[in-house]
């Protein structure tokens, strides 16, 4: 996700903006031009914050924005939308429940407070398909993201094209449709997504602050699209000509995306880690289509940004996973070019600690980056790393498939991480435990028989003795598999 930027230059200095907001509060002004001025000083802190990634300044921001609630009632939805998007900027760094649950509280308030279909309801509508989509990220929930493309559908349809947020929701809803095609398959969302992002990135001012973002998911769906060539990492048949065209665009959108944001900090991190990504892949697909020449150069590029990419994201972050998943992969494409111990060791340091640093914040990052990890470590026939990449792989697939309210939902993840299985076996069975080995292939079909298990005693009693006693010792047989994988 590409975070929305705190707007124009207009915003001012923090310390000018604080003047002028204690001279008020020691005039005893209140209302809307106490709620006006303390706009002004939170902008101020935020956009200083976006350049300097001090959270003391987003924690201004928020006061302000709470104070600003309660002195002007009669822009509730104004105010408690802004406290929102400077929430999510807040969750964006700590990565904790409670400042998204604040978010997405102030968001639904904020929507709640405009009249429906209104420009100003679109734009809270917006934000709050924001936290929608943050919720999604950190817990894999599939009810959420179509929950977020179907509000985002309707924030766009009630925005004129003249609105600055018409860009920014249009792009948005884009990458949520990349997003659950990446997911579920459909093409539709895959098509859908290139549309609408290409359309904000048409749609935007050339001096619009944010269109460095609009520009970065532009070069995600291309980088997408490009991806639907190569379906699981298999190389064309002879004579297959691999197209570029979408790779290159892709990248030059970044490039682009790095040039135009004026942020130091929290974009610049994301166009950073996006075009690395992009560079590494630009190798890979060479390599799939047997070009010559050396590739080092291009990935020791794009090691240099996704390190300064991680440099610049906070520990606590929740998008710090997936960044030192693309980093990794990157490494491990270095190594594999120069055959040096050392990248190898690095390489295998950012996969782990991806995996691990996304279990709890993001773990739909720990299933990528530990398929990528199972998948390097089979062909150096690497099993201790093998067995330790696919412990991070179940508990992260697991906790996806708990989130999910609708069974569609439970089975796409399972099928995800499943395809793995195999190689979490084999690694298990080289390793001389070959009862695990067999228990780790059929884990994915008990986790799903397992959740109907809580239905099982309102209807026992309905069946024959002969069938209850052979149900039930199918159940027994079941949990002891799983307390066995586990």
């Amino acid at each position: 996700m590409t975070p929305q930027g705190p707007g124009g230059s207009d915003a001012g200095d923090p310390e000018e903006a604080e003047r002028a907001l204690r001279q008020a509060e020691a005039r005893g002004d209140g209302g809307a031009g106490l709620a006006d001025l303390l706009d002004r000083s939170a902008a101020a802190h935020r956009r200083r914050f976006w350049n300097s990634g001090d959270t003391r300044d987003l924690h201004r921001a928020v006061d302000n924005y709470r104070q600003a609630v309660r002195a002007d009632p009669a822009r509730r939805a104004v105010w408690s939308n802004e406290l929102a998007v400077t929430l999510t900027d807040l969750y964006d760094v700590t990565g904790t429940d409670d400042d998204l649950a604040a978010a997405r509280r102030a968001a639904e308030e904020a929507t709640a407070a405009a009249e429906e279909g209104s420009p100003q309801w679109a734009r809270c509508a917006a934000t709050l398909v924001l936290c929608l989509w943050d919720l999604y990220d950190a817990t894999g929930s599939l009810t959420d993201l179509d929950t977020a493309i179907d509000l985002g559908g309707r924030a766009s349809a009630a925005l004129p094209r003249t609105d600055r947020a018409w860009a920014r929701v249009r792009s948005n809803v884009g990458m949520l449709r990349m997003d659950r095609y990446e997911r579920l398959g459909a093409a539709d969302d895959l098509h859908g997504a290139v549309r609408l992002a290409g359309e904000a990135v048409e749609g935007a001012h050339p001096d619009d602050p944010e269109l460095g973002g609009w520009l970065n998911n532009l070069g995600n769906v291309l980088l997408t699209r490009h991806g639907t060539q190569f379906p699981d990492g298999a190389a064309p048949r002879p004579g297959e000509r691999i197209d570029l065209t979408d790779l290159d665009a892709a990248i030059a959108a970044y490039r682009r995306a790095i040039e135009v944001s004026e942020w130091k900090v929290v974009g610049r991190a994301t166009f950073l880690s996006n075009l690395g990504n992009a560079l590494t892949d630009r190798v890979e697909a060479l390599r799939l289509g047997e070009s010559p020449g050396s590739a080092e150069p291009e990935l020791r590029e794009a090691v240099r940004v996704l390190t300064e990419a991680v440099g610049l994201t906070p520990s606590t972050a929740p998008y710090r996973a997936s960044r030192l998943n693309v980093l990794g992969e990157a490494l491990r494409a270095l190594s594999e070019e120069t055959g040096s111990a050392d990248d190898v060791d690095a390489a295998r340091t950012a996969l782990r600690q991806a995996c691990a640093s996304g279990l709890a914040v993001a773990p739909e990052m720990t299933v990528d980056a530990a398929h990528n990890w199972i998948r390097w470590a089979v062909r150096r026939s690497a099993w201790d790393e093998v067995g330790e990449a696919d412990g991070h792989l179940l508990r992260a697939a697991e906790a996806l498939h708990r989130a999910q309210s609708l069974r569609r939902h439970r089975e796409a993840w399972l099928l995800a991480s499943r395809g793995l299985a195999q190689e979490g076996a084999f690694a298990l069975a080289r390793q001389g435990r070959p009862e695990a080995a067999v228990v780790r292939l059929e884990r994915g079909r008990a986790v799903l028989l397992s959740e109907e298990l809580g239905l099982v005693p309102a209807l026992l009693s309905r069946l024959r003795a002969p069938l209850r006693d052979r149900y039930s010792d199918a159940v027994r047989r079941v949990r002891e598999a799983l307390r066995n994988a586990g």
